[in-house]
């Protein structure tokens, strides 16, 4: 397994490509599909883009990738009006052209045995992805912070609950922030006040 982190964007937001035995996973491509499209290999198979939730700089890129690649886009329900080509003008939204699957608990996406955890609070559909040791937390939870909650959909109520499920799990999990460093659970459970309440 190998991950390649691209800090990408104005917003320096993390763009995700995920390795393992030949297949590649894109998690958040925000922006510069080109960049991104360089991380394959010529003979690794794209198996899918998973969007942590519908802000333009996690999306920006995914129409371009689907178009190389042509491959399937997995985000949760609640975000699709952030995306909706019809829907424009919440802040920080972006159309994206491309087909979603709604995402579910547990799923496999091509090699991929991932789960998801619905984080609401950045977003109403915002989601963290589960893969082996790695978490990939979009705008839920940084290293030492949390996400806004002040934009459309955000809730500070949600986000709360939402924090409370980081607590009950394993200390070793890497966490993979969608700005910012990379972290641990338990450095988080140590140092982030936003789960000390």
């Amino acid at each position: 397994m190998n991950l390649d982190i691209l800090p990408i964007g104005l917003y320096g937001e993390n763009s995700y490509v995920l390795h393992d035995q030949g297949h590649v996973l894109f998690i958040d491509p925000g922006r510069y599909a080109k960049k991104i499209a360089s991380c394959v290999k010529d003979n690794e198979i794209v198996d899918g883009i998973v969007l942590t939730h519908g802000h333009e700089d996690h999306t920006g890129a995914v129409d371009d990738l689907c178009d190389l690649y042509h491959c399937p886009v997995y985000m949760h329900s609640s975000d699709l009006s952030l995306i909706d080509p019809d829907q424009q003008g919440k802040g920080y939204d972006g159309p994206v052209y491309a087909k979603i699957t709604p995402v579910k608990e547990k799923m496999q996406i091509g090699i991929f045995s991932v789960s998801f955890l619905h984080t609401p609070g950045h977003t109403a559909g915002s989601i963290c992805m589960k893969y082996r040791n790695l978490l990939f937390t979009g705008d839920t939870l940084f290293a030492s912070d949390i996400g806004r909650t002040d934009l459309f959909s955000g809730s500070e109520a949600d986000m709360m609950q939402s924090l409370q499920v980081f607590n009950n799990l394993p200390d070793d999990l890497i966490v993979l922030p969608g700005h910012g460093p990379s972290s641990t659970i338990g450095e988080e459970k140590a140092r982030n006040p936003y789960l000390q309440f």
